[in-house]
């Protein structure tokens, strides 16, 4: 497989929370939710952009095979035998690097709030950010240049054809 360089997957990721910032605030604009970036997982706000975040990563990845930050550098997810990545591989990567991370934040902030009080939420929040990078970071010295949402998701990323 022609793997996608780590720069290529930096620089897909930057377009990828460019967009979904820019999505956060037309749905804030227009009343869905609260945005800000000091959004707090453990908050309605903070969930439901969350849910955004997920359902923009998942819907793209399943439907064509790559985010627009992937489309746009000429990248695509694929299964192990390099053809398209199952639903259920997709919906186990991503929800392992963006609901993995969220859930811990979440929990941390729900667990610290109360002895810590916005301490704690921060803490949570710290935590949950350095667990992804965490899975992510294993993109660095992996010679498929997988993350391990990667690796427990049986995906690559590649070069498209």
């Amino acid at each position: 497989m022609n793997y996608a360089s780590r720069w290529a997957r930096f620089f897909a990721w930057v377009i990828d929370i460019i967009v979904l910032l820019i999505i956060s605030f037309i749905l804030s604009a227009v009343g869905v939710f609260d945005f800000s970036l000091g959004n707090d997982i453990s908050t309605v706000d903070g969930v439901i952009n969350a849910v955004v975040g997920l359902a923009y990563f998942v819907v793209l990845t399943v439907a064509f095979g790559a985010t627009l930050g992937k489309m746009a550098l000429g990248m695509r997810v694929v299964g192990a035998d390099g053809g398209k990545a199952s639903v259920g591989a997709v919906l186990v990567r991503e929800i392992i690097v963006r609901w993995g991370v969220t859930i811990v934040a979440f929990v941390l902030a729900l667990a610290l709030t109360g002895p810590l009080g916005d301490a704690g939420a921060a803490i949570g929040g710290v935590v949950g950010g350095l667990v992804g990078l965490i899975v992510i970071l294993r993109i660095l010295v992996d010679d498929h240049r997988q993350g391990w949402h990667d690796k427990i998701g049986g995906t690559f990323v590649v070069k498209a054809k």
